[in-house]
């Protein structure tokens, strides 16, 4: 990996993440293709929960990317252990580009095979105060489709339409946004019935 580093890249990819992250300047084509070869002839077969979270550990941002990949190539083998790898990594490297994966690619995945453990994690998350546990609450069901808990989305954003975080106030309206490729009315008249931050709303009916 590191023999690939791009400094100009690198310098893009760190000014577009505000800064946070230092990055080896390789881009998700190339990632992803160097991802599929190790996986192809020697990422099989190992402790998934182990690689995952040494390469999540690492300093450079590629490799947290590299991490929800490798995490996502090996969800046939997923356990209990899930939910909990999701927390841990959210307080250790909290930011959109890993919560947007862990939240509906992972904890979505997750809780469908799951539904059991769907009420723990969320009264869980929603009461932790943690705004990206919460966004994680408010977009797992984000490929759901027909198949969205309406009750629970509903009563998720509600409890939290009054925060005036911009990853709680954005995800609200991702969500409905969402939903209105499923159902349109039901998304307009949400918008129309429920107290919502602006920006909430303008994304919910952005499409409408």
């Amino acid at each position: 990996m590191y023999s690939l580093r791009h400094e100009e890249n690198a310098h893009w990819m760190n000014k577009y993440m505000r800064e946070q992250y230092p990055f080896i300047g390789i881009k998700k084509p190339q990632r992803h293709q160097l991802l599929k070869e190790w996986y192809a002839h020697e990422g099989k077969g190992l402790d998934w929960f182990q690689v995952s979270n040494e390469l999540f550990r690492l300093k450079e941002r590629e490799f947290q990317y590299i991490a929800l990949d490798y995490l996502l190539f090996e969800k046939k083998n997923w356990d209990e252990r899930i939910p909990q790898l999701v927390e841990d990594w959210i307080g250790e490297q909290s930011w959109w580009d890993v919560v947007d994966v862990l939240g509906p690619h992972v904890m979505g995945i997750y809780i469908m095979k799951h539904p059991e453990q769907r009420d723990y994690w969320i009264q869980w998350w929603m009461a932790s105060g943690n705004f990206w546990l919460q966004r994680v609450c408010l977009l797992f069901q984000l490929t759901y489709k027909q198949k969205t808990d309406l009750n629970l989305l509903g009563i998720l954003i509600q409890d939290l339409s009054k925060e005036k975080e911009f990853f709680i106030q954005k995800a609200i309206g991702w969500s409905l946004r969402q939903y209105a490729r499923v159902d349109g009315f039901w998304v307009k008249d949400f918008v129309l019935s429920h107290e919502l931050a602006p920006l909430s709303r303008r994304e919910a009916l952005k499409h409408l």
